[in-house]
């Protein structure tokens, strides 16, 4: 047996360090691993490794305990399943009978323009301004004009002053003549100069109010009441009655009277016969489908399109309101004697009913919760009623499986 540094292992050997004396102070020297005279280090002591394992563990709970509590569905994650919406069907699609696709027009509108060319200088509207008849929208420039009429004026003037001497012979030559004191030709030169001067002044008089109604042509006025749809030139622009060169334009602007707005509709001829001018109709805004706006069927065109085998209807708005805008795509449902529109429904697909029991899992973003509702009369493609539990937008599982339960966490698949 060797000395107390000495101990061997596995057929090698290496110098343990001397126990310290407890009554001194921590010697770090100490602390150094030996190595042995071949370079190996040497063996570490187990202690280390455990504290290790133990710790491993707890983080491993944790996060489990983590994933578990705040939506990972535990050790399987969520279920992924396959969400469907619950659709809010009214309006047309409650209606039976004829119909038909369409747009709003309006009945009377206006491309605003001027009888004369000219360059903008004033422009007053902008689009969605509200107009009354007699409004001026826009001014073109009228210096020439003006600078035109100052002239006549001058000239009338002139002429007006002339006629008047005119007149003035006239009159006392005419005086001179049973006298003898003038000779009939001198008095009939006098009438003719009188009368040349006359007419002169009216000519003057035409220009004169010719230069004025050129001014007042230069300005655009509204007639009508209406709204400014459209904006079609800019201060700067020439514009005329017909446009002409790259820098013309044909209007000012587009003037519509709301008042006027009605539905067009091309209705096929086979179905003309549900379009009686009176007869009642549903009429539907594409934007906004849930809700249905009486009308009445105003006019059939008295001729048909023979390529496209349809008639034009026009249906006029018993009620309005401010959602209704020119060249809105409509669909309008000619209705039969003693039709009424039903209200708007939820429609639920028929995949979502758990077990075929009148329930489902409504999906909020992360979890599911189990709903019941109440099922009306009315199906459509897949489709059934909820009267009651469901208002209509809500995402819903498809084809629930059997393990599916309340709040449980849940992810849509992938491509669905």
């Amino acid at each position: 047996m060797g000395d107390a540094g000495d101990v061997t292992s596995g057929g090698g050997s290496y110098d343990a360090a001397p126990m310290p004396d407890p009554s001194s102070g921590p010697d770090l020297s100490q602390l150094r691993i030996e190595r042995r005279d071949d370079g190996e280090r040497a063996p570490r002591r187990r202690g280390g490794t455990a504290k290790w394992i133990v710790g491993a563990v707890v983080l491993a709970a944790l996060v489990w305990l983590g994933w578990s509590r705040f939506g990972g569905g535990g050790l399987g994650g969520k279920t992924e399943v396959e969400l469907g919406r619950v659709q809010k069907i009214g309006g047309a699609a409650a209606l039976t009978g004829t119909a038909a696709n369409g747009y709003v027009v309006a009945r009377r509108a206006a491309a605003l323009s001027t009888d004369i060319q000219g360059r903008i200088v004033e422009l007053r509207v902008e689009e969605g301004d509200r107009v009354k008849a007699g409004d001026i929208i826009a001014r073109l420039d009228t210096e020439q004009l003006e600078a035109g009429l100052e002239r006549t004026k001058g000239d009338l003037a002139s002429a007006q002053a002339t006629a008047e001497w005119a007149r003035i012979d006239f009159e006392r030559k005419d005086k001179l003549l049973p006298q003898g004191d003038i000779s009939r030709a001198e008095v009939d030169q006098a009438r003719v100069a009188r009368d040349e001067a006359e007419a002169h002044v009216r000519a003057l008089e035409a220009a004169k109010a010719e230069s004025e109604v050129m001014i007042q042509k230069s300005s655009v006025y509204a007639p009508f009441d209406g709204v400014i749809t459209a904006k079609n030139a800019e201060v700067g622009e020439v514009v005329s009655s017909i446009a002409s060169g790259v820098n013309s334009r044909g209007s000012v602007a587009t003037l519509v009277d709301f008042d006027t707005l009605e539905v067009q509709v091309e209705l096929a001829q086979t179905s003309l016969g549900a379009a009686k001018e009176g007869a009642p109709v549903q009429i539907f805004l594409d934007a906004f489908p849930e809700k249905g706006y009486p009308g009445r069927v105003r006019q059939v065109w008295p001729t048909a399109d023979r390529q496209k085998a349809t008639v034009e209807v026009r249906a006029e708005f018993l009620q309005r309101d401010e959602r209704i805008l020119p060249e809105m795509g409509v669909r309008v449902v000619f209705l039969g004697e003693n039709q009424e529109t039903q209200p708007p429904a939820a429609m639920v697909p028929e995949r979502a009913l758990i077990g075929g029991e009148p329930a489902v899992f409504v999906f909020d973003g992360q979890r599911v919760a189990r709903r019941a509702i109440q099922l009306g009369e009315r199906s459509s493609g897949g489709r059934r009623e909820v009267v009651q539990g469901l208002a209509g937008g809500e995402l819903v599982v498809l084809d629930p499986p059997a393990s599916l339960s309340d709040g449980d966490p849940v992810k849509e698949k992938e491509g669905k």
